[in-house]
């Protein structure tokens, strides 16, 4: 008796993906079945073929799409989501995060993350709601050990050496300023001074919810009041100014940890966005914190508050489904010639509760931005790094790019 053949139907995934500034191309595996591709709610493609084009598209933003294996009813049995992107190459801005995308493939039991490939790069670090999941050498990850009633936030962490910046018209005089810098500070290494470093972040939601509900238009309005705070801060109650030669040998700091509350700061900006049919900026705030100064016994010798005449936030760009924000922030110490706290962000807020943060600062002082939902008590934690020394705030010095988007 001939034994029945069993046919074995591959498991649907993602095999390739190609964008440019106004196309995303990609490819899944030849599983024998009609498949289907949908984007916000519209069917693109239904068929036999496993590679689908989608052009025309508008440059850096976010899309999202649902594959889906058809059974000879045309009803789905397995099906990804893919949240990616156009990149916004040429872009007029020393942060090439701005100018890659990180996409999240969601399948039953796993999560794929892929992102453009950073010059100068070949290791990064995966984390996994701020645990260290892997190290890998490629431009991609998979995670399988995933509750697919959790929600997670992965980030991805890079270093590059100044050299290899393709960004510093002068990285290679830069880099030798930093590695003298390292070598001259007892507080730093050669390495740490001359090192970039890059964090991409993607917040997702419940990965049952985002796999199975109905696509979101981006122009849907779902959120439409954002609150946005980004703090500077200094760690410690009294630091030792690097300059040595200055009567100012000591600064007072801040006296805290991160705390999306917390009043004691270096410098402060918020505003709010709403999303209706016209997007405002509105509630914008700037301050500083009042800078003291101590003598060598750690007396008081002076106290003064910086400008925040280069502090602002303007609304850059609007269309129908999101508004970019632009912030830039330039604030020195009045006590003393030293270099200001720098840092300029660039924020795509979509009216379907999406958004697309990215931002680049100094290593010093303490960086933290929040968001917050309309109606919700809690402060979302964006962003937060670490103090590496006032002598970090140095142009010399490499800078921490970050990029944060969300999938829920």
């Amino acid at each position: 008796m001939k034994k029945a053949e069993v046919l074995t139907v591959k498991k649907l995934k993602v095999e390739s993906l190609e964008q440019s500034d106004s196309v995303i191309e990609f490819s899944w595996t030849d599983t024998g079945s009609v498949c289907r591709i949908t984007r916000e709610e519209r069917v693109l493609y239904e068929g036999r073929e496993t590679v689908f084009r989608d052009d025309q598209l508008r440059k850096g933003e976010l899309y999202i799409y649902t594959i889906e294996r058809l059974n000879e009813a045309g009803e789905p049995v397995e099906r990804l989501k893919m949240q990616t992107g156009t990149e916004e190459r040429g872009s007029e801005t020393e942060n090439q995060l701005r100018q890659i995308v990180l996409t999240a493939i969601i399948a039953d039991g796993e999560v794929t993350l892929a992102w453009g490939d950073i010059q100068g790069i070949n290791a990064y670090e995966i984390f996994r709601n701020n645990e260290l999941l892997d190290a890998v050498q490629e431009s991609q990850f998979t995670d399988t050990s995933v509750d697919m009633h959790s929600e997670y936030v992965y980030t991805i962490h890079a270093k590059r050496p100044l050299e290899r910046s393709a960004e510093e018209l002068f990285s290679s005089e830069k880099s030798l300023v930093a590695s003298v810098f390292g070598m001259l500070n007892p507080n730093s290494t050669e390495q740490e001074a001359s090192e970039e470093s890059f964090w991409l972040t993607k917040r997702l939601g419940k990965l049952d919810t985002l796999l199975n509900m109905p696509e979101k238009p981006k122009g849907e309005i779902q959120y439409p009041i954002w609150n946005f705070r980004y703090k500077t801060f200094l760690s410690e109650e009294i630091l030792a100014n690097p300059n040595l030669t200055s009567p100012n040998r000591f600064f007072k700091g801040d006296g805290r940890g991160f705390d999306p509350h917390s009043k004691r700061y270096r410098t402060l900006v918020e505003f709010t966005i709403r999303l209706d049919k016209e997007a405002t900026v509105d509630n914008f705030k700037k301050d500083v914190g009042t800078s003291i100064a101590y003598n060598w016994r750690k007396k008081f010798r002076k106290a003064g508050v910086g400008s925040a005449e280069k502090v602002g936030v303007e609304q850059v760009d609007e269309d129908d489904q999101k508004a970019v924000v632009a912030i830039t922030h330039s604030v020195g110490n009045p006590l003393t010639a030293s270099p200001a706290i720098d840092y300029d962000i660039s924020a795509t807020f979509y009216r379907n509760g999406h958004f697309d943060i990215v931002g680049v600062h100094d290593q010093a002082p303490n960086h933290e931005v929040y968001l917050n939902r309309s109606g919700q008590e809690e402060w979302m934690p964006l962003h937060r790094a670490e103090s590496k020394g006032l002598a970090y705030m140095a142009g010399t010095i490499a800078n921490q790019y970050w990029r944060y988007s969300n999938f829920e």
